[in-house]
């Protein structure tokens, strides 16, 4: 964890002085969230994020924008509540369409902080039965506007939630977010 923590942090602060038009800013939104589980009825669970994030022209009609994002995802399958905190680093190359009109695509890597089980009014840690690194490819679209930045992504995960798989078999999470920031000059 280290070493990805390390990785994350060189990383933008190389981003951060690869071009003196970066930009810093903040964002948060809505997230609505499931975990693929073959055969089992399931329900998403809202939840929200919110964090910073640096974005860097690298031409014309390219960007990069490194981010660190609290994530709140889960689902809802049969009687349970499942809540899972994620610290995501998404780092998202975006591509200009027109004018402020961009499509947005990167890996996203998170670290779980906490994980939960609720039925009824009893909750359960589950943190040590979960997989603590998560990994995503993000899809979007946004628009930026003047220093106002709108975006809607899906977070399309790779890695099982579970510390181990049955049968070869995937829990992975998918999260559809809402996100609005503001970039400071």
């Amino acid at each position: 964890m280290k070493k990805f923590l390390s990785v994350a942090a060189l990383f933008l602060f190389f981003a951060l002085g690869a071009h003196a038009q970066t930009s810093l800013g903040l964002k948060g939104g809505l997230n609505v969230s499931t975990i693929r589980i073959p055969n089992v009825d399931i329900d998403p669970r809202l939840g929200v994020h919110f964090g910073g994030f640096a974005s860097t022209p690298i031409s014309s009609r390219f960007a990069l924008q490194p981010e660190i994002v609290y994530s709140q995802q889960g689902v809802k399958a049969n009687q349970y509540t499942y809540t899972y905190h994620y610290l995501n680093v998404p780092l998202i190359f975006k591509g200009t369409i027109s004018g402020g009109l961009h499509l947005q695509v990167g890996p996203q890597f998170g670290i779980l902080l906490a994980a939960d089980r609720k039925e009824g009014r009893t909750t359960l840690d589950i943190t040590d039965s979960r997989n603590r690194y998560d990994g995503a490819i993000a899809l979007g679209l946004g628009y930026d506007v003047s220093a106002w930045q709108i975006s809607a992504r899906y977070n399309l995960g790779l890695s099982d939630v579970r510390d181990g798989s049955d049968n070869g078999i995937n829990h992975t999470n998918n999260v559809f977010q809402l996100s609005l920031g503001y970039k400071f000059r």
